[in-house]
C-alpha cells in the first residue's frame, strides 16, 4: 500500500483539472511579514520565482514548503542569535547543547543543511558557523523543509552517525551584499542586558548602470553573560563582496571571517540519583556544571564564487566555488582544576566544494545537468588522527509545464563517497580501531516526482514524492561490529495554498515518510573488552559511546500551518502550526523534538513608529529521559524614525522570563551534565544611522 501514495498523490492535479484554461499562478510567500508600503503581493507568485532557472536554489513549482525572512522582518524579530531566528521559524526546531557545536537544527525528524553565501556546510561545521554569525549581518534566510532539492548539496553527511540518514531540508543564508535598491551605508550600535554590546558598519554601492556592485562590512560583538554562568563571548566580524552583471557574464564573490573567543555556557544539573560529583559521575539537579570551558580562538572562513554564462536566452552554464574553515583551541578547565595546568586542544574542520551545471530553460520546460564535488576535512579535540571525506555527486531534473497553471518535475541524483582518511573508531567491545584509507562507500541515490496546479486564483495544489538509499557510514558502532543495511526513504508531501487577498493568506504542508533500515540507538557502552571504563581522550574523563542498529521500520508524520495577512495600511500578522509525530522517539537518544510548536508574529507601523511582538510556544517532550521544551517566549521591539536617516529602538526578548532547555545534555550516561537554560528576560535598545 505505501508504494500506491506516490502515483496517487501525484495524479491529484490531474483528477481536479477542468481543461487546463486556467490563468497560470502559484503559490503564495510564505514570510516576509512585513507593514511598509502598499504594494500587494501578487497572488500567482511562486516560491522562489524571483531566482533564475540556472541557480542551484531555483526549485520547482511543486516545493511549497518554503519560508523566507528579509532583513526587515529579521530587525523586527530582534533575535539574540541564529538559534532564535531558526526555532521560530515554521517547522524548525533547536537543540541547545553548548561546546563547539553550539546548538542542532531539526526539521521533521533530522538535522537541517546550511548554506551559507551558495557554499555548502558540512554538518559538523554548520552549527559552530551558525554560533557565530551575526544576526545584524544577515540579509535573508530562507528555510526549504523539502529535502528531496537535489542541486544543493549531498544526500548523505561526512564522518557522523548522522551521515546514514540523507539531508532534511536546508537553511539558506545570505549575508549582506550591496546591489540595486541596496546601496549606500549603515552605522549602528546597541546594548543590551548582561553588558552585551554590538557595533557594526556596512557600506555598499553599484557603478556602471548597476553591473558592477561592492560591499563590504565590520562588526564587533561581546558581552559579559550571566553572573557565574561562564558566558562571556567577543568576536570581530568582516564582511566583503563584489558583482558583476552584464549580457556575457554573472558573477559574484564574498569573504566571511569571524574571529572570536568564546567561553561555553555551564549546563544545570537534571540528576536526581546518587553521584560522587564533582569528582567523577553526574551532575546533580540545580547545580550550575563544573565543566567551564572555553575556546579562544574560533575563527570561521568562508569563500564564495558564484559564475553563469548566459550562451543565450536558453542556454546558461553555472559554476559554484566554495571553501570553508572552522578551527579553535579548547580549554576543558573546570571549577575543581587549576587552569595554569589545562593545555589547549585544536580542532579543525575544512571543506571545499565545487557545483558545475547547465541549464536549459524554455517557455514550457526547465532541464539542468550537474555535479558536484564536497571535500570535508576533520581534527576533533584530543584526537591525532584526522577524518577525511570527498564526495562525488551528479544529478539532473526536468520540470514541464503542460499548461500555464498545471506542471509536473522529475529529478534524479546519485552521490558516491571516498574515504581519503578513516580516523578510528569504537568497536563492539570498547576497544578502539584505525579505519581503512582511500575506501570507497556504496553509492547513495535520489530520486523525486512532483507536480503542481494552481487551481483558480485563490487555491494552488501541490504534491511530491520521493526516494533516498543511503548507505550505512562505517564510523558507527554497531553490536557485534556487524554491517547494517543502507537505510531507504520513501517521502510523501502535499502543499495546499490559497489566496484571499492582503488579508488572508493560508498554507498547509502535510508529510508522510516511511523510513526502512533506519539507524537509531541500541544502548551505549561504557567500558573496554578488559572491563576498564572508557576516556574521552579530550577529557581523560569517563564516557559512553552509543551503539546504533537498524529498525525495519519508521513512520515519521505530521504538517505545518500558516496563516497571514495585512489588515489595512497599519498592521500585519502571521500564525504557524508545527506538528510531528514518529514512532522511533523514545525520549532517550538526545535528538528528540517537540511535537506541537507555534509561533504568531504581529506587526504594526504608523508615520514614524513601527513594532512587532512575536511568540513562540513549545510543548513539553524528553531528552534523555528528562523533560524539556514546556515554555512560551515573547519578544517585543519598538522603533522610532527621527528623520535624516536616524532611528532608534527598544526591545525586549523572552519578556516571559522563561528558564526553558531545549536539550538533556546525558551524553554520556556517565557524565549527564544537564540542560542548557536560557538567561531569561533580556532589554536593550539600538541606534542606527543610514545613509
Amino acid at each position: 500500500m505505501i508504494q500506491m501514495k506516490a502515483p496517487c498523490l501525484l495524479l491529484a492535479p490531474i483528477l481536479l483539472l477542468p481543461d487546463g484554461s486556467v490563468r497560470a499562478g502559484t503559490e503564495v510567500q510564505l514570510s516576509p511579514l512585513q507593514v511598509e508600503g502598499d504594494q500587494d503581493e501578487a497572488a500567482g507568485d511562486p516560491v522562489g520565482a524571483s531566482i533564475p532557472a540556472y541557480q542551484r536554489f531555483a526549485l520547482p513549482r511543486s516545493v511549497a514548503a518554503v519560508q523566507t525572512l528579509e532583513r526587515a522582518d529579521i530587525e523586527a524579530l530582534r533575535p539574540r542569535d541564529v538559534s532564535d531566528l531558526i526555532e521560530g521559524s515554521l517547522g524548525m526546531s533547536i537543540g541547545r547543547q553548548g561546546a563547539r557545536v553550539h546548538n542542532f537544527s531539526y526539521n521533521r525528524g533530522d538535522k537541517v543543511s546550511i548554506i551559507l553565501d551558495g557554499v555548502y556546510l558540512t554538518q559538523t561545521e554548520a552549527q559552530r558557523v551558525l554560533g557565530d554569525l551575526p544576526v545584524e549581518m544577515i540579509d535573508s534566510v530562507r528555510f526549504l523543509r523539502d529535502s528531496s532539492v537535489i542541486t544543493i548539496s549531498p544526500l548523505m553527511d561526512f564522518g557522523s552517525a548522522n551521515a546514514g540518514s540523507p539531508n532534511q531540508g536546508f537553511i539558506l543564508i545570505e549575508t549582506r551584499k550591496s546591489g540595486p535598491g541596496k546601496d549606500g551605508g549603515e552605522l549602528k550600535t546597541s546594548y543590551a542586558s548582561y553588558d552585551t554590546r554590538k557595533t557594526l558598519g556596512f557600506l555598499g554601492d553599484s557603478w556602471l548602470d548597476g553591473r558592477l556592485t561592492l560591499g563590504g562590512g565590520y562588526q564587533r560583538s561581546e558581552s559579559n553573560g550571566k553572573p557565574k554562568w561562564n558566558m562571556a563571548y567577543a568576536a570581530d566580524t568582516w564582511l566583503a563582496n563584489a558583482g558583476w552583471k552584464d549580457e556575457q557574464l554573472i558573477a559574484s564573490a564574498s569573504f566571511f571571517l569571524n574571529k572570536a573567543s568564546r567561553e561555553i555556557q555551564r549546563a544545570e544539573g537534571t540528576y536526581t540519583g546518587t553521584t560522587r560529583y564533582p569528582v567523577s559521575g553526574p551532575t546533580p539537579d540545580g547545580v550550575l556544571d563544573k565543566n567551564i570551558w572555553k575556546y579562544t580562538p574560533m575563527d570561521t572562513r568562508v569563500i564564495a564564487v558564484n559564475l553563469a554564462r548566459p550562451w543565450n536566452d536558453v542556454h546558461t552554464t553555472a559554476l559554484t566555488y566554495g571553501w570553508t574553515e572552522a578551527k579553535g583551541t579548547r580549554y576543558a578547565y573546570t571549577t575543581t582544576t587549576d587552569k595554569s595546568t589545562v593545555a589547549g586542544s585544536d580542532a579543525k574542520d575544512r571543506a571545499q566544494e565545487w557545483n558545475l551545471s547547465h541549464t536549459v530553460a524554455t517557455a514550457k520546460n526547465t532541464f539542468k545537468i550537474g555535479a558536484q564535488t564536497v571535500e570535508w576535512y576533520q581534527l576533533t579535540e584530543g584526537n591525532s588522527s584526522p577524518r577525511e571525506e570527498k564526495v562525488y555527486g551528479v544529478y539532473t531534473t526536468l520540470e514541464h509545464r503542460i499548461t500555464t497553471a498545471w506542471s509536473v518535475d522529475a529529478a534524479f541524483r546519485l552521490d558516491r563517497k571516498r574515504i581519503v582518511k578513516g580516523g578510528d573508531k569504537y568497536l563492539a567491545n570498547g576497544s578502539k580501531a584505525e579505519l581503512s584509507d582511500d575506501e570507497w562507500t556504496d553509492d547513495a541515490t535520489l530520486f523525486s516526482l512532483g507536480s503542481a496546479w494552481q487551481i483558480d486564483p485563490v487555491w494552488r495544489l501541490s504534491a511530491r514524492y520521493s526516494f533516498n538509499r543511503t548507505p550505512t557510514p562505517d564510523v558507527i558502532t554497531t553490536r557485534n561490529d556487524e554491517k547494517l543495511p543502507a537505510e531507504k526513504r520513501h517521502r510523501y508531501e502535499l502543499g495546499l495554498n490559497a489566496y484571499f487577498g492582503r488579508a488572508l493568506q493560508l498554507s498547509l504542508t502535510p508529510f508522510y515518510y516511511v523510513l526502512r533500515n533506519a539507524k537509531v540507538s541500541d544502548g551505549s557502552i561504557t567500558s573496554d573488552a578488559d572491563g576498564n571504563p572508557i576516556i574521552d581522550s579530550s577529557t581523560g574523563e569517563e564516557t559512553s559511546i552509543t551503539v546504533y542498529k537498524a529498525v525495519d521500520e519508521v513512520i515519521r508524520k505530521g504538517f505545518e500551518a500558516s496563516v497571514q495577512g495585512r489588515l489595512g495600511g497599519a498592521w500585519s500578522y502571521e500564525l504557524g502550526w508545527t506538528y510531528y509525530d514518529a514512532n522511533d522517539e523514545d525520549g532517550q537518544t538526545g535528538s528528540e523534538v517537540p511535537d506541537n510548536k507555534y509561533n504568531a508574529r504581529l506587526g504594526w507601523q504608523q508615520g514614524p513608529w513601527s513594532a512587532s511582538l512575536s511568540a513562540v510556544r513549545v510543548d513539553s517532550y524528553l531528552s534523555y529521559g528528562y523533560t524539556v521544551g514546556d515554555f512560551t517566549t515573547v519578544n517585543l521591539n519598538l522603533t522610532r524614525e527621527l528623520g535624516h536617516g536616524v532611528s532608534v529602538a527598544l526591545f525586549g526578548q523572552n519578556l516571559a522570563d522563561e528558564r526553558y532547555a531545549t536539550n538533556n545534555k546525558g551524553y554520556p550516561a556517565t557524565a549527564n551534565w544537564g540542560v542548557l537554560r536560557d538567561v531569561g528576560a533580556t532589554y536593550g535598545t539600538e541606534l542606527r544611522f543610514r545613509f
